[in-house]
């Protein structure tokens, strides 16, 4: 191939391959700009919809959503010294930044010991960087946001601001996910699981912060003194779900890492099953067949593959035979010996 012909993908790695410094400085460069779009995003969704310091159309206070997992405890806890000391005038965006980094730190090391020490590393970034925007947003007061909060609050209520905390938090985690790191808490338990298990990512995710959810509620209507809004905050528990399952879809679309297809490649050409092997980490199964138009033997190879996989498996089987058909089939459970890169 010549020089002219090569992507810029290409170059970047013959490049990277001959200055192998500057390609981990370029690396983790990369890792910790993701990193902090990741704690951006959860942020201003989490001050913008989830717990909005603004009032409505009708001067009532926004209730609050509850979000899961490590911030969705840290927001009980909260709740939990209100109700036990309310003469303490507690600082809900302080308490909320401090708690939620107290509450990772087993987490931290959940992921250095069972995960990875690259991964726990930028897990704790992220972590930081949360508990940093979080505590900005709430005290910087940036007009911005708080319009957007108000119109959401105003327009679309309750539902408005589940769908959109939703896709905040999903964005969020699913970039951490991306480049095998994680936005903490919750999120290094369901993907310390979903790679033990090779299955999806969201569904634990869900799963876990079920009983979050319901104490938030509980702890509300406790605070209120169980009055008349009692029944308006077990109803904020039906939002809440409502925006876990937005997270989930969020998720599970954007991260593929433990998403598997099938692939079965029909080619004329017996050797491209060693051309495959030789390029992509999973074994392969052949069988042979004949062509009912054209009579020509036939074979088969069946691989399973990780779906981020997949484009580099097809590139390779239309440059070795152009001729070949490829079929793709996604996957929802595979058992058995399934090579994944480990996370660094």
């Amino acid at each position: 191939m010549s020089t002219n012909k090569k992507t810029l993908r290409e170059r970047y790695n013959e490049w990277t391959y001959r200055h192998i410094a500057w390609k981990y400085i370029l690396e983790y460069s990369w890792t910790f700009l993701v990193c902090t779009a990741s704690a951006f995003i959860f942020a201003i969704g989490f001050k913008t919809f989830m717990t909005p310091n603004n009032t409505g159309a009708t001067g009532s206070a926004a209730m609050k959503l509850v979000s899961g997992g490590m911030s969705g405890i840290s927001q009980n806890i909260t709740l939990i010294l209100q109700i036990i000391f309310p003469q303490w005038q507690i600082n809900e965006d302080l308490s909320y930044g401090v708690l939620y980094f107290v509450l990772n730190i087993p987490i931290f090391l959940l992921a250095w010991f069972g995960i990875g020490k690259r991964f726990a590393i930028f897990t704790l970034i992220n972590v930081i960087e949360v508990s940093l925007f979080s505590n900005l947003f709430g005290n910087l007061n940036w007009d911005f946001l708080t319009n957007v909060s108000k119109f959401v609050q105003e327009n679309g209520a309750m539902l408005s601001r589940a769908l959109f905390a939703g896709v905040c938090t999903g964005l969020s985690s699913a970039l951490a996910f991306k480049v095998d790191i994680s936005a903490g808490g919750i999120d290094v338990v369901s993907y310390y699981i979903a790679t033990k298990k090779r299955t999806s990512v969201g569904k634990y995710t869900i799963l876990l912060n079920s009983a979050t959810v319901i104490l938030f509620a509980v702890l509300t209507a406790t605070k209120a003194g169980w009055d008349d809004t009692t029944g308006s905050a077990f109803a904020t528990v039906l939002y809440s779900f409502l925006y876990m399952l937005v997270v989930m879809l969020v998720i599970d679309l954007i991260h593929v890492r433990n998403k598997k297809c099938e692939v079965r490649v029909v080619t004329a050409m017996p050797q491209l099953s060693e051309v495959l092997l030789a390029n992509i980490p999973h074994g392969a199964t052949l069988q042979k067949g004949v062509g009912a138009f054209s009579g020509e033997e036939k074979t088969i190879i069946s691989m399973v593959i990780s779906s981020y996989e997949v484009d580099a498996l097809v590139k390779l089987v239309q440059k070795e035979d152009p001729r070949a058909f490829v079929q793709v089939t996604t996957l929802t459970q595979v058992y058995g010996r399934f090579y994944v890169p480990p996370i660094k």
